[in-house]
């Protein structure tokens, strides 16, 4: 991504050069959203879903940027879920918790309404029968 550029110029060639910086500076950032669905779940269906509801997002809410498309990136095979990773351009720092708040709420009714779960946290717990305890036999004393 564009805004994690490093860029390592020895002391010694700076202070014995002229610098003239090319890159404009850019206000716009992602804002990293994660999510979690179910195993059961059509991951291209949650991905078409997940984008058309972040690019309206980003449209119609103050402070969205369609320059660069919203993206979704899989992850995480988790203990109740399968994670993925929403990333949206913003314009400004201050809009980031506009956009993220917008976004949420409306993937969850799209989420609802298309019947893509989100799961609680699930632990399967297998009992295994264990055979009776044998009492002891009585002592004799």
């Amino acid at each position: 991504f564009p805004d994690r550029n490093l860029v390592v110029v020895p002391n010694s060639s700076l202070a014995a050069s002229i610098v003239k910086n090319f890159s404009l500076p850019r206000t716009a950032l992602w804002v990293s959203i994660d999510v979690g669905v179910s195993y059961d779940s059509d991951l291209q269906m949650v991905e078409a879903v997940t984008l058309e509801v972040a690019r309206k997002v980003l449209s119609e809410a103050e402070g969205g940027v369609l320059d660069e498309p919203p993206l979704v990136l899989f992850h995480t095979f988790g203990d109740s879920s399968i994670n993925f990773e929403v990333r949206m351009m913003v314009s400004e720092f201050t809009r980031q918790g506009f956009i993220r708040h917008e976004f949420i709420k409306r993937l969850h009714e799209r989420f609802n309404r298309e019947g893509i779960e989100i799961p609680f946290p699930i632990r399967t717990v297998v009992m295994r029968a264990t055979p009776p305890s044998v009492p002891d036999p009585p002592s004799n004393r």
